[in-house]
């Protein structure tokens, strides 16, 4: 299991996306916040902008999967996407992410330790 986190321009964009994440059954939630963006311009002043980040709990088989999913679905959507691998998780959430979340269209089954 992975926490994937995605970056993207603004709310709108945010809803899109996180509607086709939903849809496409590739997680149970998703979050997502507006945060402040700082980076040096080519002068090497700070510069803040605003970004919208959003964060759900998928299986890691599906990443390529899901990245692949969102260029093509949003091709004029410009986004930044990674992850996190999740060390410890409660089983009960891990059980109801397995039943529920859509494997690899190829028909690969994840195997589920123990």
């Amino acid at each position: 299991m992975i926490i994937i986190k995605l970056l993207v321009g603004n709310r709108e964009q945010g809803d899109l996306i996180a509607s086709s994440l939903l849809k496409n059954r590739f997680t149970l939630n998703v979050f997502g916040n507006d945060f402040d963006s700082f980076h040096l311009n080519p002068l090497g002043h700070m510069e803040k902008n605003t970004s919208y980040v959003i964060q759900f709990l998928t299986k890691s088989m599906l990443f390529s999967e899901i990245e692949a999913t969102l260029k093509r679905d949003f091709p004029q959507i410009n986004f930044s996407i990674c992850a996190t691998p999740i060390v410890h998780m409660a089983i009960s959430l891990h059980d109801k992410i397995r039943q529920r979340i859509n494997g690899l269209k190829t028909g690969v089954i994840e195997a589920v330790p123990g």
